[in-house]
């Protein structure tokens, strides 16, 4: 039987391929917006949270699967923190679950843009989140056991995990799983959001935003801090330091990296991502190929 973990703050992973976890905690301090370089699912167990996803607020019930694709800033938002807040929660790498995928199932698919934000949260039939939940404590038991067959099982148990969420999402309507569930979305913030994203390699001063959407600055970064968790700014840092990773990864020299996505400034560059990630960019990409 699987015992719940102590919950550590780390954002990124140790091991290479995946890591699980289940956690059950009360009083947790606020977890700020962030990202991961790596998908992650998220089986939502007890608590009362909201779940902020890219300008989207989703209010969570037992049993709700929450998908994120490695480009989505997101947080939990505790409304009572003095409840008991039980999620299990699987970390993936991207090339992991391309290994495991083949030329004619993609196991990536649930995590593609165009599927992935129609409904990140899911509110799926008992039967099969209770079948997400076997495979979770099968993982689990995974890790804590050093048994023939061990370095195979886990494959296995993921392959069924990402086989069950994709068809679930891709021959269900996404409407009708979006109906299900209870989000706020402010189409005011979410225009924004998609012009940030469109723009993403130009300078983007807040008269300027709110310029195109003839709305006062004041009102923008009011409710676009009550919708996102994050100030207009920090958000285009972190969108452009996102879009900077990718770059990075694809072996654009840094020199460049920061011009297309319009930072401006190598050196500020240079200090916004050492802040954010606690690395340097030229770190980062050597720890991702060491991985």
């Amino acid at each position: 039987m699987n015992k719940e973990e102590k919950y550590t703050a780390r954002q990124t992973m140790l091991a290479s391929e995946y890591e699980v976890f289940h956690y059950k905690d009360k009083y947790l301090n606020e977890i700020q917006l962030h990202h991961h370089d790596f998908y992650e699912i998220y089986l939502f167990l007890s608590g009362d949270v909201d779940y902020l996803i890219e300008g989207k607020i989703y209010k969570l019930l037992p049993g709700d699967i929450v998908i994120i694709n490695s480009n989505e800033l997101h947080q939990p938002v505790f409304k009572d923190n003095s409840k008991s807040y039980e999620r299990m929660v699987l970390w993936m790498d991207k090339e992991f679950v391309k290994s495991l995928s083949t030329s004619k199932t993609d196991l990536a698919s649930c995590f593609k843009p165009e599927v992935i934000r129609a409904h990140n949260v899911s509110r799926l039939p008992i039967e099969i989140v209770q079948s997400i939940k076997l495979i979770f404590m099968k993982l689990l038991n995974c890790k804590q056991q050093d048994r023939f067959g061990g370095d195979l099982d886990y494959k296995a148990y993921i392959t069924d995990l990402l086989l069950i969420i994709n068809q679930s999402y891709l021959q269900k309507d996404n409407s009708s799983l979006q109906m299900q569930v209870d989000v706020k979305n402010n189409h005011l913030i979410q225009s924004v959001m998609s012009y940030i994203e469109q723009h993403i390699e130009e300078d983007i001063p807040l008269d300027y935003l709110a310029s195109q959407f003839y709305v006062s600055k004041f009102y923008l970064s009011r409710e676009f801090k009550k919708h996102t968790g994050a100030t207009i700014h920090r958000y285009i840092v972190q969108k452009k330091l996102i879009a900077a990773k990718e770059l990075i990864l694809q072996s654009i020299p840094l020199i460049e990296v920061y011009k297309l996505i319009g930072f401006g400034d190598y050196c500020n560059f240079l200090r916004a991502f050492k802040n954010e990630y606690g690395i340097t960019p030229r770190e980062f990409y050597k720890y991702m190929i060491n991985k």
